[in-house]
């Protein structure tokens, strides 16, 4: 299941519209989605990088971009390419710099994601990454990381009124919580979720409300039944 989700996110991100480039980068990027798609993603990787160098001197645009490239980065890494988690959470560390300080105040408003934004899809790097680490201290560390993040970004969406961006967010706070073995607090932040869906008519409704159930299985197992019928 894990591993259908990294694909969808991969082609969610190389196929969903970008923000508007200067010319000698849109033509990289272009370039760099076009690999991808095929699949020769070594040679993809660097078109990126040309044109976020490219745009230096547009802040706004390149910081899109790097956050449209973290997205790649981190759905790369799904695809058994666990190095480049940290690159991935390079650029969307760098958009929050840009966002929380270095931005320029008339431009900062224009941006096309919120802080919170940034920041539960910088969660969900350790998130993701978490589901195929192996080594139970650094899994451990994943997981405090995605759900400090995730937190934070909570309250952010929460406050800007991103009901979709921040039902997902509960969703993958109930997850998180789940890896770590608190069920019930899984169990909080899944009601949470499902609430939002019911509220707003998402899509995520009947999906969230399943892994709400299953959730709640797992605390309070449905009664088998052991008696014979007479």
């Amino acid at each position: 299941m894990y591993t259908t989700l990294t694909r969808l996110l991969l082609c969610t991100a190389l196929l969903a519209p970008g923000a508007a480039l200067a010319e000698p980068a849109q033509q990289l990027v272009a370039e760099a989605e076009q690999r991808a798609l095929e699949g020769d993603f070594d040679s993809a990787l660097p078109l990126y990088e040309k044109a976020i160098a490219a745009l230096d001197t547009e802040p706004r645009r390149q910081q899109a971009l790097r956050y449209r490239y973290g997205m790649v980065l981190n759905a790369l890494g799904g695809r058994a390419r666990p190095e480049l988690y940290p690159l991935a959470r390079a650029q969307f560390e760098a958009v929050l710099d840009y966002l929380d300080g270095g931005a320029d105040p008339e431009q900062a408003p224009s941006f096309e994601h919120s802080p919170a934004r940034v920041r539960s899809a910088l969660a969900h790097t350790y998130h993701q990454q978490a589901a195929s680490e192996g080594d139970t201290g650094r899994r451990t560390h994943l997981l405090r990381n995605a759900y400090l993040l995730y937190s934070g970004a909570a309250r952010g969406l929460s406050q800007r009124q991103e009901w979709h961006n921040l039902s997902i967010t509960y969703f993958n706070l109930g997850q998180v919580c789940e890896w770590q073995g608190n069920l019930e607090e899984a169990i909080e932040w899944l009601e949470k979720a499902v609430e939002l869906d019911a509220r707003h008519g998402f899509a995520d409704l009947e999906e969230d409300r399943a892994y709400l159930t299953a959730l709640r299985e797992q605390v309070n197992p449905p009664a088998s039944i052991s008696a014979t019928a007479l």
